[in-house]
């Protein structure tokens, strides 16, 4: 796979080790030795437990327990009573809204109440014991199923089990850095904007717990539906620290109007960090606009290429589409068909799909692709789609691909059929460039298996997924691929990325699955990049242009960047950890031949590039960056002419016209200095590509 990264240096000795150990940061040697000896859960039990709770439950005790503002531990109510709704649209609670004077209380508690600690790890991974213990897992899953409607929370707890404890080490990892003075934790209270699927582990455990246990206080942010099961988790959170004896100040719960919270983060920014949102772009666009810190997941029209239309490859379309009725950040919302294949057959994949009235019969009855037909939670699409005759499923058919942007109908499931043949390289090119527009998460490709495979290839090499998976139509032990399948406790790395060059309008950085959540906060101490030296190892035309850094710490941060990426791939891509499929995971550059332009003003200096230009330099995407120049800036260009270091002016053609994966606006120096895989993940793509077979069996 030549879009897998490479470190060009030094080339006389693959077996090179950077005397700089290069910790929690994705894809190093420390990072892949966090995947090792994980737990094993036991979903039957979890099942039962999830039963066991749901079959109890009293639906009245969400009126007569209303959510409340949580504020030093205390239940803050009588503000303006609200009712509650769940994923369909349905009643299913109360609601205390804070008054005025409770958002005065709140800003003025974010404002004044500094972390009494730094470590954390003790008494939180005993409240993770408890909480994924059979006392409050059923407790986790019901609460879920009964608000979002989630047909399988069995799973995603299966999954935090074991990705929690890889995730811990990352965060062992983090602590150690900072003991030794090289990193430094930003410990101002953090917002957590919860997302509505995945709550128990991205929410609860990756973002709010990981962050509490090395001090960060969280401040949890309600929502305008399904809100009911993340505050639960909440409440009981704040219930188990108090009784573990950790200052009740450390978590906050906001059971606030939509414009209280934008009041609240935008009057307090200045005391505090990140807020943390899985969401869709738009919303993510709309929360930037008025707190620049955010850090988002955000989703994208998943895709699927299909070469045949057997019956297993329509069954592979309709659970992709169906999952969680579409209601997870993986669904299939565009498939690329044969030109030859029948409207009726697209239109007859849906007529076996089980339609479900409630969370708990799916549960009951362990479905995971159900309907819930006609329900009133979001909007259904209105124009250009066909209904299905039976369930509540939309389909568009055409001869060329959607337009750019189309609506993901967030638990509606909808799917664009583009019938094209992909065996022209032409059209191949086409889809190819509509998934860099688009940047879904989730790419599949099936068909016989010996066209299957090479055809992912072509597509890989040509775009930037994160998760890529092949199946095949003709071989029992390779089934079709789903686009909703990773398991990041198996090194399928998992990250809900925008195109790259729009990065900036939705998140710092993009987040991946599993990392050290904590570290999306943390700088470099500069008296450690100050001190770091040039490695006698690096290549004379690196340290020429490494010479030429004038700033000592942004010298120093180049060189972090050089050992960072030589660790990172000396071993790329990397074999994965799952056991009934194949995956392969690490670093990669940019779709082969294409550009990323790093756009230079009239006063940009060479400091300011010197970190991005360097990263492509020391590695196989080095003739994949260019700075597009000012011409006024005689200084820089000159610069690049004398050290080999490709430019353009604006005007240029290549420029207005060549095939760009990454625009970047380049004026300012970094005053700070952020976790070096962080930084690099604005620019070089990661993730895995995974086959839906064992090893052992791969190459029988």
């Amino acid at each position: 796979m030549s879009r897998m990264l490479r470190s060009v240096f030094p080339r006389c000795n693959p077996f090179y080790r950077s005397r700089r150990t290069m910790s929690f940061h994705f894809g190093t040697t420390e990072y892949a030795a966090c995947f090792n000896n994980l737990p094993t859960p036991d979903p039957a039990r979890l099942r039962q437990s999830a039963l066991t709770y749901l079959d109890a439950f009293d639906r009245q005790l969400w009126y007569d327990s209303p959510m409340t503002t949580i504020l030093y531990g205390k239940k803050l109510k009588g503000g303006t009573m609200v009712t509650t709704i769940n994923a369909l649209g349905e009643e299913n609670g109360s609601q205390w809204l804070a008054s005025p004077e409770q958002v005065e209380m709140l800003k003025q508690h974010i404002r004044d109440f500094d972390s009494p600690y730094k470590d954390l790890r003790q008494p939180m991974r005993k409240i993770e014991k408890i909480l994924l213990s059979d006392e409050y897992t059923g407790f986790l899953i019901g609460n879920q199923c009964l608000d979002f409607m989630k047909q399988d929370g069995i799973t995603e707890i299966e999954e935090a089990i074991m990705a929690n404890v890889v995730e811990q080490r990352l965060n062992d990892l983090l602590l150690r850095d900072e003991a030794h003075g090289k990193v430094l934790i930003n410990r101002q209270a953090i917002y957590v904007s919860c997302v509505s699927n995945f709550t128990n582990f991205l929410d609860l455990f990756r973002k709010t717990i990981r962050s509490l246990e090395v001090g960060i206080p969280c401040v949890i942010l309600g929502r305008t539906n399904t809100a009911q099961h993340a505050y639960r988790w909440v409440e009981l959170l704040v219930q188990l620290c108090v009784q573990h004896g950790i200052d009740p100040g450390m978590i906050t719960f906001l059971s606030c109007s939509l414009e209280d919270i934008k009041d609240i983060t935008k009057s307090c920014e200045n005391y505090t960090g990140n807020l943390y949102t899985t969401s869709s772009r738009e919303l993510a666009a709309e929360i930037m606009k008025s707190y620049p810190k955010v850090i988002a997941s955000t989703g994208g029209p998943n895709t699927m290429v299909a070469t045949e239309l057997t019956d297993a490859v329509k069954n592979a379309i309709q659970i992709s589409a169906t999952i969680e009725s579409s209601g997870q950040c993986t669904a299939l919302r565009h498939c690329v068909v044969p030109k030859t294949a029948q409207d009726g057959d697209l239109m007859s994949i849906f007529d076996h799909t089980q339609p479900l009235e409630t969370g708990t019969e799916a549960v009951k009855k362990s479905v995971f692709a159900g309907i819930f037909a006609q329900h009133k939670g979001t909007q259904r699409p209105s124009i250009g789609y066909h209904v299905h005759k039976e369930v509540d499923a939309y389909i568009k058919i055409e001869d060329n691909l959607p337009q750019a942007g189309i609506n993901e109908f967030w638990r509606k499931v909808v799917v664009d059929f583009s019938k094209l043949d992909i065996e022209d390289d032409s059209n191949l090119d086409r889809v190819a460039n509509w998934l860099n527009e688009n940047q879904p998460i989730s790419l599949a490709v099936n068909g016989p298996r010996k066209d299957s495979m090479p055809l992912l290839l072509r597509l890989f090499e040509r775009t930037g997924m994160v998760v890529n998976t092949v199946g095949s139509c003709d071989t029992p032990e390779m089934p079709p691929a789903l686009t909703c399948q990773a398991r990041p406790q198996e090194a399928e790395i998992f990250g809900e990325f925008p195109p790259r060059s729009d990065l900036k309008n939705y998140t710092k950085f993009p987040v991946v699955v599993p990392s050290s959540n904590p570290s999306y906060d943390a700088s470099y101490s500069l008296d450690y990049l100050k001190d770091l030296k040039m490695d006698d190892s690096y290549t004379e035309s690196v340290k020429t242009l490494l010479a030429q850094i004038k700033d000592p710490f942004v010298q120093g941060y180049c060189f972090t960047i050089i050992d960072y990426i030589r660790d990172a791939t000396q071993i790329n891509p990397k074999e994965g950890f799952g056991t009934s499929r194949t995956a392969l995971w690490g670093l990669q550059r940019p779709p082969v031949q294409s550009k990323t332009f790093l756009i230079c003003s009239d006063t940009t200096l060479w400091d300011v590039v010197a970190p991005i230009v360097i990263m492509f330099h020391v590695t196989n995407a080095c003739d994949q960056v260019a700075l597009v120049i000012d011409p006024e800036n005689a200084g820089l260009i000159s610069f690049c002419e004398n050290h080999d270091i490709a430019y353009f002016l604006p005007e240029d053609k290549a420029v207005t016209e060549g095939n760009v994966y990454n625009r970047v606006a380049i004026s300012e120096p970094m005053k700070s200095f952020p976790m070096v895989g962080n930084f690099v993940s604005c620019y070089f793509p990661l993730g895995h590509i995974k086959v839906s077979i064992a090893f052992s069996l791969l190459r029988c």
